[in-house]
């Protein structure tokens, strides 16, 4: 029998009768930190004005209208190579105009940029998922098309069909480089992308080595041409019958190789295992660590059923009870902390050159920089990848840089300002930061352990409080609790 899934308003309304999550349910905090990069001031009050459902609608017109680089134009103007040809980009670096490393620097920093200031926020969410889904590590040796990756392939798919993206990697020179791809002929089969198209992009652990052979075999033929653009040549195209996973083809032309191949992409595009698959790493992305097979099903159902569209799987989500029910269940990862602590803070640039690369310094000595995961498996997005004693000194040592503003690039933060009112006591302060920082009032015993550390009752005028001197060490303290670090 075909399950019936509720409306969101619906769904919501079960959460909240049977939800036990390790946070305070909130619809707004959670839709926020799950299709978002983390609430803001402004997000929080559209949301709860308008509603979820508003809200997703704005944000999947937000998905065409801000795509590419347009969520933040300010953000944008900080990568002048991305919007550049790969030939462009090795002209400049011959002329000594650049570095090897400025396309891919570039792409790092914008991405962080993005992800913190776009109005595109459930957009920059799939561009994370799918960067990392069909990753290409940008520390490999793919200075010169990296960019173009991300921009003609990710960002050009990620509201759309996952079939075209699919189709678009496996002629993309990033992903034959990364993948070997390119170096692979019909005298020399080379088996590297032809298995990761398999386990890591469609179907999964389910297929044989023959299937990996034959991949293989099938896909010779496209490499890279002295304008590091894509080409077909049918010289180097392996010919003869294959079968892959159910799928045959006669293979009987080199010059029909390319189209034989893109058929047997289309294909696994829309094996109902590569449904699976995806849906099972989406639920991870947004829902859990440990998703139900019932939810993963429905959302490889709505795949399906939508022809391979990504946005469908989104809205089967949001309109499932166990969506609504997971808050916190989810870590944030280092990056994704990072973001969400200056969203949270309202933190500004005053110069986003400057701002870019100190937030690229902290990634990378976060160990998340992002597009640099150096596996094809992608960054891992589950609490034991990430949890240990040096992340959480790392995030809380970023908690306090930018409470106190000791980074370079940002405008200074008027913490009193987090208040949104005057205060009369230190615990209506305390109240008053953490609604703003975290979206919830703690509880009484947590509360008490943070007037503990000012040493002082919750009664304390302001005018007597050591929170004067000690409000950005609080402001961290918030912000190093679980409320923070969950998402």
């Amino acid at each position: 029998m075909t399950r019936i899934w509720p409306s969101i308003p619906q769904a919501m309304a079960n959460a909240r009768r049977t939800a036990h999550a390790p946070l305070g349910w909130d619809p707004v905090n959670h839709v926020l930190s799950r299709l978002a990069f983390g609430p803001t001031v402004a997000t929080r009050h559209y949301v709860s004005v308008n509603g979820v459902s508003a809200w997703y609608r704005q944000q999947v017109a937000a998905g065409a209208a801000y795509s590419g680089y347009r969520g933040s134009p300010a953000v944008a103007v900080c990568g002048p190579l991305l919007s550049k040809t790969s030939v462009q980009v090795v002209a400049l670096k011959n002329s000594g105009a650049v570095h090897e490393w400025d396309s891919t620097g570039q792409l790092c920093r914008v991405t962080l940029g993005l992800q913190a200031w776009s109005a595109a926020q459930m957009y920059e969410t799939l561009v994370d998922f799918f960067s990392n889904h069909l990753n290409v590590t940008s520390s490999h040796d793919v200075w010169t098309t990296r960019h173009t990756y991300d921009r003609d392939v990710i960002r050009k798919h990620a509201f759309g069909s996952f079939t075209e993206m699919l189709l678009a990697s496996a002629r993309h020179p990033s992903m034959l480089t990364y993948l070997n791809l390119a170096q692979s002929t019909k005298q020399s089969v080379n088996e590297n992308y032809g298995r990761e198209l398999l386990e890591l992009h469609t179907v999964g652990m389910i297929y044989s080595e023959d299937d990996v052979t034959n991949a293989a075999k099938i896909l010779t033929g496209r490499t890279i041409g002295t304008d590091y653009r894509y080409v077909y040549d049918a010289n180097k195209h392996w010919v003869g019958g294959v079968s892959v996973l159910g799928f045959t083809h006669a293979n009987d032309t080199a010059a029909g190789g390319e189209a034989a191949a893109d058929a047997l992409i289309r294909y696994l595009a829309t094996h109902p295992a590569t449904a699976q698959h995806l849906a099972q790493k989406m639920c991870l992305r947004y829902v859990s660590d440990n998703p139900s097979a019932a939810l993963v099903s429905a959302l490889a159902q709505a795949y399906l059923d939508s022809g391979t569209r990504i946005e469908p799987m989104l809205h089967t989500m949001l309109r499932s009870d166990e969506f609504w029910q997971s808050r916190g269940q989810k870590v944030r990862r280092p990056t994704e902390n990072l973001i969400a602590t200056i969203r949270a803070l309202g933190t500004r640039p005053a110069s986003m050159d400057k701002a870019l690369r100190t937030m690229e310094w902290s990634a990378r000595a976060m160990g998340h920089a992002p597009l640099e995961w150096t596996a094809p498996t992608g960054y891992p997005d589950v609490a034991a990848a990430w949890r240990s004693s040096s992340t959480l000194v790392t995030e809380w040592t970023m908690h306090i840089a930018l409470a106190d503003s000791w980074w370079d690039g940002f405008a200074r933060l008027n913490k009193t300002s987090l208040y949104g009112r005057t205060p009369h006591t230190s615990g209506e302060a305390i109240t008053l930061l953490t609604r703003r920082l975290v979206g919830m009032t703690y509880s009484a015993t947590h509360n008490a352990a943070l007037q503990h550390m000012l040493g002082e009752p919750a009664s304390t005028p302001m005018a007597k409080s050591r929170l004067q001197a000690l409000i950005g060490p609080m402001i961290a303290v918030i912000l190093d609790s679980p409320h923070h670090a969950l998402r």
